[in-house]
């Protein structure tokens, strides 16, 4: 199966395999991050490595440090998806996101992660 990088820094990488994602840090742990319907279509990773976020059908939020394992899912509720296209970050535990309409959109998770 072949694997697409979405998103590296120098301790982990995210990518995935058809619609399936996944974060693989330098020591050789991976975790899968869920999947996606129509694969990913754009992941970040966290300026201080402390998350990463996957999107393409909504968005999912995963926390990096504290032995990893927290996750947060945003927009992928039934007649709720959001198809998101670019992703940003903004602060610590901010990013914006970009809808299919071009508009880009603020979110802060500090709460939910």
């Amino acid at each position: 199966m072949t694997s697409r990088e979405l998103a590296r820094s120098a301790e982990y990488i995210v990518q995935h395999a058809y619609e399936q994602a996944s974060v693989t840090a330098a020591d050789g742990w991976r975790q899968e991050l869920g999947e996606f319907y129509g694969d990913p279509a754009v992941a970040l990773i966290d300026i201080n490595q402390q998350w990463c976020a996957v999107a393409g059908e909504g968005l999912v939020l995963y926390r990096l440090e504290q032995s990893f394992g927290q996750c947060a899912e945003y927009f992928r509720q039934p007649d709720e998806t959001v198809w998101i296209t670019d992703l940003r970050q903004t602060g610590p535990f901010a990013l914006e996101w970009k809808g299919e309409d071009g508009a880009w959109s603020a979110l802060d998770f500090l709460v939910r992660l």
